[in-house]
């Protein structure tokens, strides 16, 4: 006389256990799928509507004012150039002094440059500017829409100082 379970109960309750265990897995592996082939679908999309977006700097300027001191208005002017094909939207212009410290000057709302299209975009800061007054390294633009294919950068030495004392 056999104690326990009957081999061929035994042999069905593997099986039943290995087919469970093999529609789980095919069901995770199926949706993991899914979910990546829409991601990278996604990003293929954000790269191909892209791939002609492109900014280019052509001056930059910064007034003083004749006073560097808090309170006292301060005015960035950027021309930028959307030499791509592809209309972009900018919200901010950076300015990274020497010593690596970083200047946001954010616009008021977003601004679209249209394809082709030039634009001098102007911020005013009554922030003290000691910090950028003769200190800066690069002048920096950056599209939000398409940021790795449409931005630009221009060195300090070719920033002009109005009025900076």
């Amino acid at each position: 006389m056999y104690k326990g379970v009957s081999m061929m109960i035994s042999a069905v309750l593997l099986v039943g256990l290995a087919l469970t265990l093999g529609l789980i897995t095919s069901d995770f592996v199926s949706k993991l799928s899914k979910e990546r082939t829409q991601q990278i679908t996604n990003i293929t999309k954000e790269k191909l509507n892209c791939q002609f977006a492109n900014l280019y700097i052509r001056n930059v300027s910064f007034d003083c004012n004749n006073n560097c001191s808090s309170g006292i208005s301060h005015r960035l002017n950027v021309t930028v150039v959307n030499s791509g094909t592809k209309d972009v939207m900018i919200d901010s212009l950076y300015l990274r002094n020497t010593t690596g410290a970083l200047f946001t000057f954010t616009t008021n709302g977003v601004i679209q440059l249209n394809a082709s299209e030039v634009l001098t975009i102007s911020n005013t800061s009554s922030s003290s500017c000691h910090e950028i007054n003769r200190t800066i390294d690069r002048a920096i633009v950056s599209s939000t829409n398409c940021p790795e294919t449409a931005f630009d950068s221009m060195p300090g030495s070719d920033v002009a100082f109005l009025r900076c004392g």
